[in-house]
């Protein structure tokens, strides 16, 4: 049964188109609040209507955007290259730019401003808590919208034995592939055993499966990832940055000077690669399968 992969982290958060959108929503939302705030506060200096006040509000809030801009460009290249982000650890990096932003307030008050009444725990205590009620709320905001928005772009992967495009039954122990679009329409219902590989082009996807012992091309505006994050325990394996293959159809995976490649069981489709970043978890499968395959035999 093809199910769909739970706690999976939501890769349209390190889109980067979203990562500016939730900057932004962060910044203007925290500047509205310390504005509104400050007034109220006895440890507070922000503001831009003092005169002795202005430099010292420029110099916090250049250097905090200019940081966000840093960490969030460390972290969609980190989470490309280096680790592979969950929840708990994207909600972890979060949380430091929240301290390391309350330390450096904390910082500004201590040595520019004469707060000789509060001690130094209680400045550096208060700073963070305030960059967290000035941030956590926008963070957490604009990370709901953006996941919620993304489900309407998920494609669907299912194992349905009532769905097909000519509206006759599917036999139950049929493996159907439903595949809808950014919109959530469903644009191509095929058979798992008819499908060879899926491609990334921009924004869209581009099916290849067979029709009648003929090789036909789906393009479908969906991006890659959004597949790559539905499935779970399925023939269906990522093996590049572009290419999402199905493992049944792989006749050889072979190893050449320059990498290892994939060979279908269908004349006319050339190689795919396997990237670096995938060939440990492609190897692990085909050696996986081909001794439980060996295993079959010898029973």
């Amino acid at each position: 049964m093809l199910k769909r992969k739970k706690n999976n982290f939501s890769l349209c958060l390190l889109e980067v188109g979203n990562i500016v959108i939730s900057l932004i929503i962060s910044v203007l939302y925290a500047l509205v609040f310390l504005v509104l705030y400050s007034p109220y506060s006895e440890t507070s200096w922000f503001g831009v209507a003092k005169s002795d006040s202005f430099l010292l509000t420029t110099t916090f809030v250049v250097v905090s955007v200019l940081f966000l801009i840093l960490s969030r460009t460390l972290m969609y290249f980190a989470s490309k290259h280096l680790v592979k982000l969950t929840y708990l650890k994207y909600s972890s990096w979060l949380l430091a730019e929240i301290i390391l932003i309350g330390v450096f307030h904390a910082v500004l008050s201590m040595v520019f401003v004469k707060m000789d009444n509060f001690s130094t725990s209680y400045i550096v205590t208060k700073s963070i808590l305030i960059t967290l009620l000035a941030l956590g709320v926008p963070y957490v905001v604009s990370a709901m919208w953006i996941t919620i928005k993304d489900m309407s772009n998920t494609l669907l992967v299912t194992d349905t034995a009532n769905v097909a495009t000519d509206g006759e039954a599917i036999a139950q122990n049929i493996d159907i592939i439903n595949i809808a679009d950014n919109k959530g329409v469903l644009k191509l219902s095929i058979k798992l055993d008819n499908l060879y590989y899926i491609k990334a082009e921009d924004n869209y996807t581009i099916v290849n499966y067979t029709k009648n012992g003929i090789l036909n091309r789906y393009m479908i505006r969906c991006k890659i990832q959004t597949i790559e994050d539905t499935f779970s325990n399925t023939p269906l394996m990522r093996c590049h940055r572009t290419y999402i293959v199905n493992t049944q159809k792989i006749k050889v995976l072979r190893h050449e000077s320059d990498g290892f490649y994939m060979d279908f069981d269908f004349e006319g489709i050339d190689p795919i690669p396997v990237s670096k970043t995938y060939t440990q978890a492609v190897v692990k499968r085909f050696s996986g399968e081909n001794a439980k395959k060996n295993e079959e035999d010898n029973m």
